[in-house]
């Protein structure tokens, strides 16, 4: 999906660079014909600008025009300017305009030849010496025929000829061709915009299918994010804070990190259950330790129970005759009797060196001949020696929890029981 998203946004980001520069291009044509338009203006104003300056000097022989004329004519050359930009601008194409400009500066470099003659007549008429007057003027030739004319006749023909429907007539010719190149421009322009719409609009159509697949892309990857990896990072959170077992299928990752997970969890729960039983187990006996031994009597002081405390008979001679590992076997073998004498409800505890108490859960006093019986079974099950352990006895205290006239917690009680046993010699028991 996301090499998806990459190749839609390149394409994106291309047809966008098209688009702009067919919107560049458009608006530079457009620019184009519209400077094109004003050269050709400026050969109209130009032209124009001519016969103002001859018509201003046929009528009053003032030097100023002529001068204005040649200055027009031979400095600012705005005519010629006008038609080299516009062939620049529109090289390659549009000759049709071209050539129709190209004719109104020709119609007009062709009246100046009257222009000149013009010129020549109101120069003579007025008496301006040739040598002042610009080089076209010096060498126009006055036919025979207006030669000898006086300078008023020499006046009345040159307005003739500037003001006269020939001269007249070449002036609209000229307009015309102008026109005649700005409508071509127009018309080119016109189809040269339609061309650039077109193709603008097909990659306006191409830019929102673009868009409409790049959001379609973005949507599916969020509801993907959302689905496939917020959903399960959030169910993971939840195991976490629950201690619970993360299940997951699916992306490769999140199944990877789903499977370390249970296995890192449950490693721990191991880890965890096993310091809890080793916090709460005495690890020669596998009973409750004084720990355990702690929290069972917290959990039950206010429950029917019958409390046992026992203890081995001589155990520090076992260790002085026997050495220790026999010492061990002793106390493993007591562990092996109470655990099978006693039911698996019941709670057995070694909470000292040979020091054993049995808690009775749901018992009474009403019990207390099946208690006698229990002890008697078991003093029976460690008389004996048994492969290589010598025989045990052992003392026993008993109290119950609705026992008559307690002179102090259970335990206490059970003890005093149980120190009566030891001054009357051991290896026996006592109900306090």
């Amino acid at each position: 999906m996301a090499v998806v998203g990459i190749l839609l946004l390149a394409a994106l980001v291309l047809n966008t660079v098209s688009i702009f520069d067919g919107y560049n291009a458009l608006d530079k044509a457009y620019d184009e014909y519209i400077s094109a338009q004003n050269d050709a203006q400026d050969l109209i104003l130009a032209s124009n600008y001519l016969t103002s300056q001859v018509r201003g000097f046929v009528l009053s022989s003032n030097r100023e025009y002529l001068d204005s004329y040649f200055e027009e004519a031979n400095v600012s050359r705005r005519r010629d300017g006008a038609v080299e930009k516009i062939r620049t601008r529109m090289a390659g194409e549009n000759s049709d305009a071209i050539s129709f400009l190209e004719r109104s500066l020709e119609l007009s470099n062709a009246l100046m030849d009257t222009e000149y003659y013009a010129f020549r007549l109101v120069a003579d008429a007025a008496g301006y010496s040739l040598q002042d007057l610009p080089s076209e003027i010096r060498e126009v030739t006055v036919s025979a025929e207006d030669a000898v004319l006086g300078a008023q006749e020499k006046l009345m023909l040159a307005r003739d000829l500037v003001f006269g429907l020939d001269y007249q007539s070449v002036k609209e010719e000229i307009s015309e061709n102008a026109a005649a190149c700005t409508d071509k421009m127009i018309e080119a322009m016109r189809e040269r915009k339609e061309k650039n719409s077109d193709t603008l609009n097909i990659r306006l159509h191409i830019q929102f299918s673009l868009i409409t697949a790049m959001l379609a892309v973005i949507i599916l990857y969020l509801v993907f994010t959302e689905r496939l990896i917020v959903m399960p990072i959030e169910r993971f959170i939840d195991s976490v804070e629950n201690g619970s077992q993360f299940d997951y299928t699916g992306l490769r990752e999140m199944s990877f990190l789903s499977s370390r997970y249970n296995e890192l969890l449950d490693r721990t729960k191991e880890d965890t259950a096993k310091l809890s039983y080793d916090a709460m187990h005495d690890s020669l006996t596998d009973l409750y330790n004084r720990a355990g031994y702690d929290e069972i009597m917290e959990e039950h002081m206010n429950d029917r129970i019958a409390f046992m405390i026992l203890d081995v008979d001589g155990f520090k001679q076992f260790n002085d005759v026997y050495g220790h590992a026999v010492g061990d076997s002793v106390l493993q073998r007591v562990a092996k009797v109470l655990k099978k004498s006693f039911r698996s409800e019941d709670y057995i505890c070694r909470i000292g060196g040979d020091e054993f108490v049995v808690i009775m859960v749901n018992a009474d006093s009403s019990l207390k001949e099946l208690v006698e019986r229990k002890l008697v079974s078991i003093a029976d099950m460690l008389r004996d020696e048994e492969d290589s352990v010598p025989g045990i006895t052992l003392s026993v205290g008993v109290a119950f929890s609705d026992r008559e006239d307690p002179q102090g917690n259970i335990f206490e009680d059970a003890d005093t029981a149980l120190y009566r046993v030891k001054d009357n010699g051991r290896n026996g028991f006592e109900f306090f």
